[in-house]
């Protein structure tokens, strides 16, 4: 199914969805890299490392995905000729 078919608002959800998503990983990689109080050293030399880094991506993926939708969804125009133009 291409996306284009999607009805707007389902296309503006997955949009604004997966932005947040990759803010939250790119924020998440952040954290680790510089090991702030040792936690990205925590996580990287965990005996369960692929599990703490699932928990960590998934969590902040998560968190930003919704944090975004729901600031995308709280500015979104309230008048029909502003919102054809998303």
């Amino acid at each position: 199914m291409k996306i284009s078919r999607l009805p707007k608002l389902v296309r503006f959800i997955i949009k604004n969805s997966l932005i947040g998503l990759v803010i939250g990983w790119v924020v998440a990689t952040g954290l680790l890299a510089s090991n702030i109080n040792g936690f990205g050293g925590l996580v990287l030399h965990s005996d369960h490392m692929l599990v703490a880094m699932f928990i960590v991506y998934f969590s902040f993926g998560l968190t930003f995905a919704f944090a975004y939708l729901t600031t995308a969804v709280l500015l979104m125009p309230t008048k029909r000729e502003d919102f054809d133009r998303i």
